[in-house]
């Protein structure tokens, strides 16, 4: 005015007071948001877009568009993307030119949501570090405007890429390891089940029933078995040679639905129960018409069970059976084989039954017993049972001893105990904070809220795809309440931990939730976000290397089974990532409450990881002491460290990455029938990396300004 006093007018805010969006063109068009040019109304992102070019203006004295008329404006704004504040202007703060570019975001969503937001962006000062001095607690916005940026760079950002890249065919070449790679899987679960019908059909099944299942399951005997004795090497040979191998594929047949309504349990850390899976022996085999047929690797018979019907029409007497069919089909001689006495329970009624001892044609030193039974002349059971099965002792079992010279109940015992000892104490003082939090009014409400919303979607989906379905309505009606029971489950209890320790984290380790705060907002193009998913991808194929570098048998069961079973874990390993994350959070804030002490409570968390892993790898029968404590003592470190240097996002990226690596099938063979799903991971990992490498550079060159400029 006259006496030199800015006035600032005609903001629209009369409109925005009344929750009405400006459908008009009411303004400067110069100084307009995309948005409005187009007519689809105004919004506080509006005025941010308004705010960035303004700002703009002023540091290079040149407006972002210059247009002639209305259209060429509005084609601008929607087709060419506003320049940098460096190709107009000279020394200007990369930070700067960046919350000027997030102000100019095409997209509302990518804006910052507020004025104070751009304020907290700005460089020259980091509130949230001002406020923790200050004494306050920061909010969860003011901990996502933190003045990090995070971003990397060119020559960082690509060594961590080639690492993780590296570390990915690391996994793969030592999945030689793995039991699948070790045990031969010449056939997809396709062809055995064409082979287990055409042997149903040889057996005199040869109606088709229209229900079927399948999968595969483990000879665990004969894994304790192999595992007694010798290097890894020597029991991979065993494991590779010995009929009929560590797997075992079965397929199901039944009259009616094939409905599993009951829950396999897990040990916590494994996840959630198995809910609604037609197993090896669920539903039990109680049905007349049921059959189940288990086969080798190879296809070779190895065991059957049939219900026969539970009425006769007449009454007649029981044909003397032909067995030499179903001695051919598990590539039994009987030239070879001596008569024996039956000494196992079919668990099948049969009229006529028979045994015998013998070894396999093409494995002479490896000695099986037989035994078989008919009813009315038709065979119900068949069972090969190789010299490691054997009799239940009576009495009390003999116990056996792990690596640590510790009863493997007792480890067992001291695992779940410590689980329950931390997870009961987290869960009495999460209950108490969550109580005084929302009293007081603390908390991120809205975060909490969204991150107990996505649980509860991931391990319902995730369920459902794992599940088998039937066509029975009340069935699948049950089957439902108990995933979404599950899923309530696991959404109440992230919700709990997290409205809990959220406060305490934000009010002593903000740091710890930058990029989580980040990531709840919508942020997914922050180089500090972008920059934590790298890192805790690089940690979490550390872990795995680390993890099969002593645990010679790992197994994948489900997923080689059918590729839902795959698609089951990239579901659930986002929430189990979150809850351990959250849990360890959880237990470094309670340490810490009790001895006052960052780094006293750093090293009890670290102890408390070291004792879980050496525990574990004891319990699984890994090497000897020296490799399992390396290994145990590597683990920790990097688990520890992740989350305490990098936050959250890197300790959920990390917990991720290991859980579907561990669980995947991966092989750079292409005639493997599971390469497909191999390469579905391995793509879907170095995909994962490329964007949170690209992410991490914050806009820079990809080869950095040096390389650019020769």
């Amino acid at each position: 005015d006259g006496r030199g006093h800015a006035r600032i007018a005609d903001f629209g805010l009369a409109a925005l007071a009344q929750g009405v969006a400006l459908a008009d063109m009411s303004g400067t068009p110069q100084y307009m948001a995309p948005e409005q040019l187009t007519g689809e109304g105004a919004s506080l992102r509006s005025d941010v877009y308004a705010l960035g070019l303004v700002l703009h203006e002023m540091l290079t004295g040149k407006r972002v568009f210059e247009a002639k008329s209305l259209n060429e404006l509005r084609a601008l704004h929607a087709e060419t993307k506003p320049p940098s504040l460096s190709s107009s202007a000279t020394d200007v703060d990369p930070a700067l030119d960046r919350v000027v570019q997030r102000c100019l975001a095409r997209n509302p969503n990518e804006r910052p949501a507020s004025a104070r937001e751009v304020l907290l962006s700005l460089p020259g000062g980091d509130p949230l570090q001002a406020a923790i001095l200050a004494g306050e607690t920061p909010s969860p916005e003011m901990v996502a405007a933190a003045a990090t940026v995070g971003d990397l760079r060119a020559p960082v950002a690509w060594a961590f890429l080639l690492t993780a890249l590296l570390g990915l065919l690391a996994i793969t070449a030592m999945d030689g390891r793995m039991l699948f790679r070790q045990a031969p899987l010449p056939k997809s679960p396709e062809a055995l089940v064409d082979r287990a019908r055409d042997v149903l059909a040889r057996l005199g099944y040869r109606e088709p029933a229209p229900f079927s299942a399948y999968g595969f399951t483990l000879d665990s005997a004969f894994i304790e078995e192999v595992r007694k004795g010798g290097s890894v090497e020597e029991q991979a040979k065993l494991l590779g040679t010995t009929r009929p191998g560590p797997f075992l594929f079965y397929y199901r047949e039944s009259l009616d639905s094939l409905a599993s309504n009951s829950w396999l349990p897990l040990a916590p850390w494994e996840g959630p129960a198995q809910i609604g899976r037609v197993m090896y022996d669920q539903p039990p085999l109680i049905d007349p018409g049921m059959t189940r047929i288990v086969l080798d690797s190879r296809g070779r018979l190895t065991g059957f069970a049939a219900v026969p019907p539970n009425f006769a029409a007449e009454e007649a007497p029981a044909p003397e059976p032909d067995w030499k069919p179903v001695l051919a089909e598990a590539g039994l001689d009987p030239a070879t084989l001596q008569p024996a006495s039956s000494r196992w329970s079919l668990g099948i009624d049969a009229d006529r039954r028979a045994a015998w001892a013998g070894s396999l044609v093409d494995q002479p030193g490896v000695a099986f017993h037989v035994e078989a039974g008919a009813f009315r002349g038709r065979l119900v059971s068949f069972e090969m049972r190789g010299f490691w099965v054997r009799a239940p002792q009576l009495g009390p079992p003999k116990e056996q001893v792990n690596k640590l010279g510790v009863t493997v109940e007792k480890t067992r015992f001291a695992i779940l105990a410590l689980f329950i000892l931390l997870c009961g104490a987290i869960l009495m003082v999460a209950a108490i904070l969550v109580r005084r939090n929302l009293r007081l009014g603390r908390g991120d409400r809205r975060g909490s809220w969204r991150l107990a919303l996505w649980t509860f979607a991931s391990i319902v989906l995730a369920n459902l795809t794992r599940a088998d379905h039937t066509a029975l309505p009340i069935v699948e009606y049950n089957l439902l309440v108990q995933i979404v029971s599950q899923g309530a489950y696991g959404a109440l209890t992230v919700w709990l931990a997290y409205m809990a320790l959220e406060p305490a984290v934000r009010r002593c380790w903000p740091e710890t939730l930058i990029s989580w705060n980040r990531l709840l907002t919508g942020r997914f193009r922050d180089p500090l976000l972008g920059r934590d998913v790298l890192i805790g991808s690089i940690a979490g194929i550390a872990v795995v290397l680390l993890f099969q570098s002593v645990e010679g048998l790992v197994t994948v069961l489900s997923t080689l089974a059918a590729p839902r079973h795959l698609a089951y874990y990239f579901f659930i390993g986002p929430p189990i990532g979150v809850a351990f994350a959250v849990g360890l959070l959880f237990l470094l804030y309670l340490l810490y409450s009790v001895t006052r002490r960052i780094w006293l409570a750093r090293l009890l968390l670290f102890l408390e990881l070291l004792l879980t892993c050496v525990l574990a790898f004891a319990q699984g029968g890994g090497q000897e002491h020296g490799a399992m404590l390396a290994a145990s003592l590597g683990l920790s470190v990097i688990i520890c460290g992740v989350l305490i240097r990098f936050g959250l996002v890197s300790s959920v990226a990390l917990w991720f990455t290991f859980s579907v690596l561990l669980r995947a099938p991966l092989t750079l063979e292409w005639s493997a029938w599971y390469s497909g799903r191999s390469f579905a991971v391995l793509g879907f990992f170095a995909a994962l990396l490329v964007a949170a490498f690209y992410t991490s550079l914050g806009g820079k060159p990809l080869f950095g300004k040096a390389l650019l400029d020769d």
